[in-house]
């Protein structure tokens, strides 16, 4: 009986190593080496440690904790009994393995969501030098009003806007801290206004202003990157197409925005209620 206990848990950890060493060698071996150690040294006493405090709560004669856990420990390295050291190193690689595929999947995706931000981040000037259309908007600030010098919260609603025309066309780009020619402003104006100023909090403020005017659902279709574009730091709000119709509250009425060629524009009921149907038919 105990030869085919050790059989199968040699076959078993046999086809596991066989199935995943074709992904990444080294980088799995190494996690299945280091989970059978953890599973002699540290899985293997640890179960001891509770079987003990189980024995000592029915039993007024339990055996001391360091005798009996030296007394079992032992047992496991002992020729007769090696199959308990390997059964919890077999354990412990499973323990390893399995972590060494979520930190393998981590890493990758990870590099993927890095490469796919540096390849948005490349795509802002070429957005500046094509200027405006129906993908893309420019804005010179987020609630900086650089005419009057101050902050300004109605300029949030006018971001709002153009979001909720997006949100209900095709999705876009809207680059903010560029005038409408293409021409870099940068963020600073609007940053100062921040209690933090970095990226992390103008892009919550963003995120902010569409849950407040468009509804906290549609936050998770937009995203908000940088770039230095001229010695002066742009971002661009990236906008992808809601699965709902979006409508935005103005004067306690709810008022349907499209982008329609290279502006945004105001549709009314009919209008609104003929392109949903076509929309999210």
């Amino acid at each position: 009986m105990i030869g085919k206990r050790r059989a199968f848990s040699g076959v078993f950890f046999g086809r596991i190593i066989m199935t995943f060493l074709p992904f990444r060698l080294p980088f799995l071996a190494t996690y299945i080496l280091v989970g059978a150690f953890v599973g002699v040294l540290i899985i293997h006493p640890l179960t001891l440690l509770v079987a003990w405090w189980e024995l000592s709560r029915f039993s007024e004669t339990a055996p001391d904790s360091l005798e009996f856990l030296s007394a079992r420990l032992w047992l496991g390295l002992l020729p007769r009994h090696w199959d308990l050291g390997l059964a919890f190193a077999i354990m412990g690689a499973i323990v390893g393995l399995a972590f060494g595929i979520f930190t393998r999947n981590y890493m990758q995706t990870s590099a993927a969501y890095r490469n796919l931000r540096e390849e948005q981040t490349a795509l802002i000037p070429e957005l500046m030098r094509q200027g405006e259309s129906e993908r893309t908007e420019f804005k010179s600030s987020l609630r900086w009003d650089l005419q009057e010098n101050r902050t300004n919260r109605n300029l949030e609603k006018v971001i709002a806007k153009t979001i909720a025309g997006f949100l209900n066309a095709k999705g876009g780009y809207l680059l903010v801290g560029v005038d409408d020619n293409g021409a870099p402003l940068g963020l600073a104006p609007d940053m100062a206004t921040l209690k933090s100023p970095d990226h992390d909090a103008f892009e919550r403020t963003v995120t902010e202003v569409v849950s407040k005017n468009l509804g906290g659902d549609v936050c998770p279709y937009i995203h908000t990157v940088f770039a230095t574009v001229s010695g002066l730091e742009v971002a661009m709000i990236i906008i992808r197409p809601s699965p709902r119709a979006v409508y935005m509250e103005e004067n306690k009425t709810s008022v349907f925005y499209l982008r329609s060629g290279n502006s945004t524009r105001k549709l009314d009921v009919r209008e609104a209620v003929n392109y949903a149907n076509t929309r999210w038919s």
